[in-house]
């Protein structure tokens, strides 16, 4: 029965790994392919993620590339820095933060480069088709929708985007009725639809900002089927430090305890305690000086074992001396038998002579191991009791 029990507990406990096991795996999957992540982001390395593009660009010698995970407002750009901020909603074109315009600010005056791009709309309500989301007093860009984009077999299709650039890809594929209103002169269309503006330009400050109105044509899906390397190029603007924005998809990291003691030097701290924690064991664990050696004879006082008995005589010892063991001993037989109907008087008046006075002790035995035997054997001979 108790075999079974093991062999039923052990068959469980082996489920029960695997389970877990399978689990883990399951999620490295998932984080592996980046399909927990939005669309565009840099993780992904599915059809709808931007990770190619990402790996391509690293991948480059004199390129600098990283991925923001903090807050826009901690954000401090060096020269020469392009900014992807890509897959936006146009919902969050609608009112621009002031902090956000502030932080684009901070970044094309120091002469970097802004690539803004908006997710695809494939269908648009009669609200958004008559509301034009803008932010015309700052930029001087606005955003509206076209009509709906073809349909075929009760699918949308994409459209061909028309370039105004000789040193650009002649025709690239769209797939969303999104396009710019421009308020200001200083913006350069670069691709456009049935001449509405799709991709556009302008210099702001020391820097640039690049609007597109489509994210597809960075994805890993448009990498892999239509790739456009000039287009590309044209977006990073010559510049050597790139940035992919991953905060605004809301995937952000807390510093860790490892990365704040890189980065303030404490590891030689915790070098040090490292060390005296070793150094404490090893004093613990072993003497430095040899231990003085005991010097009570025999050991007579020391109990060497871990026995109630030998802890009693060695109490006895302590306090009862050899020549009045035997007198201690008369005394508690005596308190103990003296009341007893069976105890003959005379058993008592024979033991308070051999030992010399009984409770009053003033005698003391010479040899304490003969009187006892005297004791027991006038006991032992049924001379003691009625």
């Amino acid at each position: 029965m108790q075999k079974n029990k093991t062999i039923a507990g052990v068959v469980m406990a082996l489920l029960l790994l695997f389970f877990v096991v399978g689990v883990v795996h399951l999620f490295v999957l998932r984080f592996e392919t980046g399909d927990v992540y939005p669309a565009y982001s840099s993780l992904r390395s599915d059809p709808l993620g931007t990770r190619a593009l990402y790996e391509s660009l690293e991948n480059i010698d004199g390129l600098a590339v990283r991925r923001n995970y903090h807050l826009l407002k901690s954000l401090t750009f060096e020269p020469q820095t392009t900014f992807f901020y890509l897959g936006t909603t146009a919902d969050e074109f609608d009112s621009v933060p002031q902090e956000m315009i502030e932080v684009f600010d901070r970044l094309t005056q120091s002469g970097g480069r802004l690539v803004l791009t908006f997710l695809p709309v494939t269908k648009n309500s009669e609200q958004k088709a008559k509301k034009k989301l803008s932010d015309k007093k700052h930029w001087g860009i606005g955003v509206a929708f076209k009509d709906y984009l073809p349909v075929k077999d009760d699918k949308h299709i994409a459209v061909d985007a028309i370039s105004n650039r000789r040193d650009l890809p002649p025709v690239i594929s769209w797939h969303t009725n999104l396009y710019f209103d421009l308020f200001d002169d200083t913006w350069k269309t670069l691709f456009s639809f049935e001449g509405l503006p799709l991709i556009v330009e302008r210099t702001y400050g020391k820097g640039s900002i690049l609007m597109c109105a489509d994210s597809f044509f960075m994805s890993n899906e448009a990498l892999w089927a239509e790739r456009h390397p000039q287009l590309l190029v044209w977006l990073i603007g010559g510049h050597s430090n790139i940035i992919f924005d991953e905060a605004h998809f809301g995937i952000h990291k807390q510093p860790s305890v490892a990365q704040l003691i890189r980065r303030y030097r404490f590891h030689w701290f915790f070098a040090a305690l490292v060390v005296l924690a070793l150094l404490f064991v090893w004093k613990s664990a072993a003497y430095f000086v040899p231990p003085s050696v005991d010097d009570s004879p025999n050991g007579a006082d020391v109990v060497s074992e871990k026995d109630y008995t030998q802890g009693l005589v060695a109490l006895l010892r302590r306090n009862v001396s050899e020549n009045q063991i035997l007198q201690v001993c008369a005394r508690e037989w005596e308190q103990t038998f003296k009341k007893s109907k069976r105890t003959r008087a005379a058993t008592l008046e024979y033991m308070r002579d051999l030992v010399g006075g009984g409770s009053n002790g003033s005698k003391k035995s010479k040899d304490p191991v003969k009187e006892y035997r005297e004791v027991s054997q006038f006991i032992s001979e049924e001379k003691g009791y009625e």
